[in-house]
């Protein structure tokens, strides 16, 4: 097999896009030297680029110690394993109903379906509907009212219709309804599209504030992202008071180390489903 020789141009792509790359990196890694690093270090500005001065780990028990920080990390899991599986399982429904080519009316109800992408109710209206089901103060109401994300249903969509159809025809002819095709045909053969659609999910409901600030209001139902905004007020109050908390830029980087490394730790496991789901989702059909 001969080797082709790399070009001008791919020595240059390599560099720039390996300087992207360490731009995009790097913040990260800063944030987890400043969470791990001294009082001292902080305040004088003495992080080093890699590798933290002197580790203190004073930041982290600021916020571990915290009270509600537990009950926000349980309340946010429910929400992320809930809602995602809901999602899923609502956007595969209506997907494998819009891929029917045959389907009458297909073509109107896809219309529809698509101005609910551009345009919705509004806040007032959405905050109205909410109350009206009684979700309000309710972990439901992060759950509920986007159980169909439009975009994503539509890149399902996609990926069905570029399964071939003679599947779906063997499969009726030897007596397979709808839902045993949906559940053993398309799904099974959707692993890469349907992987990439739970990390979209699971990361919007994962990161979850606006409408929780909205619809929550007891204590126990905070999430983990408004805790964690609170936990960082309450970090700079107390440094304008008497009391003596760790800086503000170390517990700022510990909250958002705590916040992002459990939803980071899942990409490795669907990392290899991910670029194959979006691209031929995207493209097909």
């Amino acid at each position: 097999m001969v080797k082709r020789k790399a070009s001008t141009f791919d020595v240059a792509n390599n560099i720039i896009l390996g300087i992207l790359a360490l731009t995009m990196v790097y913040p990260v890694i800063n944030l987890v030297v400043v969470s791990f690093s001294s009082i001292t270090d902080v305040i004088a500005g003495g992080t080093s680029l890699l590798w933290p001065k002197s580790i203190d780990l004073s930041a982290y028990k600021y916020v571990l110690n915290y009270a509600s920080l537990w009950t926000a990390y349980e309340n946010t899991i429910f929400v992320t394993l809930v809602g995602t599986t809901i999602n899923l399982i609502m956007s595969a429904l209506a997907a494998y109903v819009l891929s029917e080519r045959a389907m009458p009316g297909r073509n109107v109800l896809t219309t529809f379906v698509l101005i609910t992408m551009f345009f919705n109710g509004g806040l007032i209206p959405t905050y109205l509907v909410v109350n009206k089901t009684g979700l309000i103060d309710s972990l439901w109401a992060l759950i509920v009212p986007g159980a169909i994300s439009t975009w994503n249903m539509l890149i399902i969509r996609n990926f069905f219709q570029g399964i071939p159809n003679s599947l779906k025809e063997s499969a009726r002819i030897d007596g397979a309804g709808e839902l045993r095709i949906l559940l053993q045909i398309m799904l099974p053969l959707s692993m890469p599209v349907m992987a990439t659609m739970a990390l979209f999910y699971g990361v919007a409901h994962w990161n979850q504030y606006s409408n929780a600030i909205i619809y929550l209001n007891s204590p126990d139902k905070r999430v983990l992202q408004v805790v964690i905004r609170e936990m960082y007020n309450t970090a700079i109050q107390e440094l304008d008071s008497d009391a003596l908390p760790p800086p503000v830029e170390t517990v700022r980087a510990a909250t958002v180390v705590l916040a992002t490394v459990p939803i980071l730790l899942v990409y490795p496991f669907l990392q290899k489903y991910f670029v194959k789901g979006v691209m031929v989702g995207a493209l097909k059909g």
